[in-house]
């Protein structure tokens, strides 16, 4: 096969694109341990990344989180086969619960953050 063959339809690049994003998303990840490891001497000696650069690196990685994201929730529902007492749950209804499950756990996490920041 040609090296560009995910190039020549767009379902193959879309799918390389959300492949792609694993790799932004663990790179930021190995930073964020990295700069969790450097708390061991104790939040004194602790400076946070300010560079734009940094800014504008996490701004890129949190829309490949969210577009892979909401990638995987639209697969859901040809991923999840669930029976309820002999009856299939139509795999719209498997998706919307998950898209859901995504919106309560991001206003949870958003509610934490913001009440216990004070």
């Amino acid at each position: 096969m040609p090296l560009n063959w995910w190039t020549r339809q767009r379902h193959y690049f879309l799918y390389m694109l959300r492949e792609f994003t694993a790799l932004p998303m663990a790179l930021w990840l190995i930073w964020l341990l990295y700069e969790i490891s450097g708390l061991r001497s104790g939040a004194h000696g602790y400076t946070p990344p300010r560079s734009g650069l940094f800014v504008a690196f996490s701004v890129v990685v949190l829309l490949f989180s969210l577009y892979h994201s909401y990638t995987f929730l639209k697969l859901a529902g040809v991923i999840m086969r669930i029976k309820v007492l002999d009856r299939q749950i139509p795999s719209r209804v498997i998706v919307f619960t998950m898209f859901g499950a995504w919106a309560v756990a991001s206003a949870v996490i958003a509610f934490v953050l913001i009440w216990f920041a004070r």
